[in-house]
């Protein structure tokens, strides 16, 4: 029986300013931001608008940090009506996407983990950001329950992907059996994940020379034996590589389309300030 695609819930969003508690070296290239903050809790605007309180039921629930524009101190603000976002005329928001790594609604703590490297907006706060500051949050917009008639589980990710794959490895069940290929650019990269006895974990260390249009995962995938009955895919990282990963799913493995779930968390090639709503990292 194939896999079901995965279900899609849509969640009321609100504008939440969070101050900055707290600042973890998760390894050499990614640091982990905790925001805490009354905002986190069920909240109504000036104008109303009631905004339930922060949830993030799934393990890729992604939330957007606003950011200023270069010489201006405070972001540009995205309207919210009956909890969707909406743009009003003149620049848009500049907001940055990343995984909700975790929440903890009894202490009010929701954690996010960057991967500090290149010169993106959100890399860049990221390395100078400091305990007390203020970051406006919005999301998560949706949420998609996790793959729950597998038998199998396939994930692949580069570093960007660590987070989420952090995440659902930790809430996989016991019994949980599958592959997870991770490609980084070297070992100060990879930290210890949590995973079921039955999920093995592969690092691969990909040569930064390389050229772009080579990808380790799908080499790394191209070598791979695994059940193709009832298997589920979950692949993130470069926008390019992800769409070559997941044709080369169907195309060549011919799993169906709805057991591939796929995301490209960022271009190559974009760097310094990018265009709104592009996410540049995790």
């Amino acid at each position: 029986m194939p896999v079901s695609a995965r279900a899609v819930q849509l969640m009321p969003v609100g504008v939440r300013p969070l101050r900055v508690s707290r600042l973890t070296e998760v390894t050499p290239m990614m640091r982990r931001i905790t925001f805490t903050g009354a905002a986190l809790d069920t909240q109504t605007d000036q104008a109303g608008n009631l905004t339930p309180a922060f949830s993030s039921p799934g393990f890729d629930d992604d939330i957007r940090l606003l950011f200023p524009y270069p010489g201006e101190l405070t972001p540009v603000l995205p309207e919210i009506e009956h909890g969707r976002v909406t743009f009003a005329p003149g620049r848009r928001p500049i907001a940055r996407a990343y995984t909700v790594r975790r929440f903890d609604p009894t202490t009010r703590e929701l954690d996010i983990d960057i991967v500090l490297h290149g010169t993106g907006v959100a890399s860049t706060w990221a390395s100078t950001v400091s305990v007390g500051d203020v970051m406006y949050v919005v999301g998560p917009g949706k949420t998609v329950e996790p793959p729950s008639d597998a038998d199998t589980l396939l994930v692949l990710g580069d570093d960007t992907a660590i987070p989420a794959v952090a995440r659902l490895l930790e809430e996989l069940p016991d019994r949980a059996t599958g592959e997870v290929l991770l490609s980084v650019p070297g070992e100060e990269y990879r930290y210890e994940l949590q995973a079921p006895a039955g999920v093995r974990v592969r690092w691969i260390y990909a040569d930064a020379l390389a050229a772009p249009s080579s990808s380790p995962l799908l080499t790394a995938l191209q070598g791979l034996t695994l059940p193709r009955e009832n298997l589920a895919v979950w692949v993130a990282g470069e926008q390019a590589e992800v769409r070559e990963i997941r044709r080369f799913l169907v195309e060549t493995w011919e799993l169906p389309r709805a057991a591939i779930s796929f995301t490209g968390y960022w271009k190559r090639g974009q760097s310094g300030v990018p265009v709104p709503d592009a996410p540049d990292a995790t």
